[in-house]
């Protein structure tokens, strides 16, 4: 046997405006709509008959949901990219781990008199100084490079000191300066150092190096 229902509320408008026992979960989306549906309603229950609501007006409103539905679905996609960019950003994150990295920092290993280091020059300069410093802080020696493009440049040492002496194998350090003319151009020193974990900051995947420093992906500027 069939069965029936039927509004019994005297005031059909209460059923527009949504005022049910039962309600379904929605989505912000929708609710915006149910919004707007209310407020429209309401306009329209207490326009005055003598002069209603014009044309031009309800179509901007119906516009203006619209735009916010648009926008709406916009945020949705783009949270949607987001988050597939930080799942691929942590696989090829993950992917580095046992891989040689040049990135930032100024520790530099002398081995079998053979030291390779990098600058990360932020603009062109026409003098670029490098200095190697031992434990203690001293330097021991120094070079001078002319007329260097912006750009990361590669610094080979070979273990000697500026009187050609010989040094012992072990850690040293760079400091650099650079500049064009008389204005100071920003040099980074660079170091090679094992990729040797991953972890996460904040969602951003992070690189641990042998050399006890943290890195981003996008910071390395050379892989091995």
């Amino acid at each position: 046997m069939a069965t029936t229902s039927s509004v019994t509320d005297s005031n059909p408008y209460n059923f527009l405006n949504g005022d049910t026992a039962a309600t379904a979960k929605k989505s912000s989306i929708e609710e915006a709509q149910d919004r707007f549906m209310k407020l429209l309603v309401t306009q329209l229950q207490t326009q005055d008959p003598m002069n209603p609501m014009d044309n031009a007006a309800v179509t901007s409103q119906m516009a203006q949901i619209s735009t916010v539905q648009g926008i709406e679905k916009l945020n949705q996609s783009m949270t949607s990219l987001n988050e597939m960019y930080k799942s691929s950003q942590s696989v090829a994150a993950a992917a580095l781990i046992g891989h040689i990295a040049l990135a930032s920092g100024s520790q530099m290993v002398l081995s079998s008199g053979k030291a390779v280091a990098g600058v990360d020059l932020a603009k062109n300069a026409d003098k670029v100084t490098i200095n190697v410093n031992n434990a203690d802080g001293k330097t021991v020696y120094t070079e001078v490079l002319n007329d260097q493009k912006a750009g990361v440049l590669q610094f080979q040492w070979d273990g000697k000191d500026d009187s050609g002496n010989q040094l012992a194998d072990g850690n040293y350090s760079l400091s650099v300066t650079a500049s064009q003319g008389d204005t100071s151009v920003e040099a980074t020193p660079l170091a090679y150092s094992t990729v040797q974990a991953m972890s996460w900051n904040n969602g951003t995947p992070m690189l641990h190096l042998a050399n006890g420093k943290e890195t981003t992906v996008d910071a390395i500027r050379q892989l091995i």
